[in-house]
């Protein structure tokens, strides 16, 4: 099974998918893998939940001001993301459509499998909770991108309490 160990994102808006590279340009095998509006959705859906069960600083805070402070989490690591533009259009080199994407969370690592239909498991990689935050962003603003009708930010809602600045 192939480890991921970084990721490249490019938002295709013929396809109406997110074009996902697993080790552009780091020396190891690249995997390219297609996401569709409906995993990423559901992932975006599921991500409060994840972070809620798997950040103790996050669970020990009432229940009213944990999508604030998840999203606190999520800017200051964003702020970090080492980002490098690529002014060359990213084409898929054989994509497998990604069919499933489970995340597990062990020792204060997110280890995430990917699946695509003809291969079954065919890769992983390990995160950080920043690393994580990271990888939501880009997925976000992946389906801000291509007008999938996802909200501005990603961890408040309008169920969420006022903030005072």
């Amino acid at each position: 099974m192939l480890n991921i160990a970084s990721f490249t994102f490019n938002f295709d808006h013929v396809e109406d998918r997110i074009l996902l590279v697993g080790n552009l340009d780091n020396g190891s095998v690249r995997i390219d893998f297609w996401l569709t509006r409906k995993l990423v959705l559901r992932l975006l859906n599921a991500s409060g939940e994840l972070v809620k069960q798997t950040s103790d600083e996050v669970a020990l805070i009432p229940e009213e001001h944990q999508a604030e402070l998840t999203q606190f989490h999520h800017e200051t690591a964003r702020q970090s993301l080492p980002v490098e533009s690529n002014d060359q259009a990213l084409h898929s080199q054989s994509g497998k459509l990604l069919s499933r994407l489970d995340i597990s969370y062990k020792s204060g690592q997110y280890s995430l499998k990917f699946f695509s239909q003809e291969e079954g498991a065919c890769a992983v990689s390990a995160l950080t909770y920043a690393e994580l935050h990271q990888v939501l962003y880009l997925l976000h603003r992946g389906a801000l991108s291509l007008e999938w009708g996802v909200g501005d930010v990603l961890f408040l809602s309008a169920e969420s309490p006022s903030r005072l600045q």
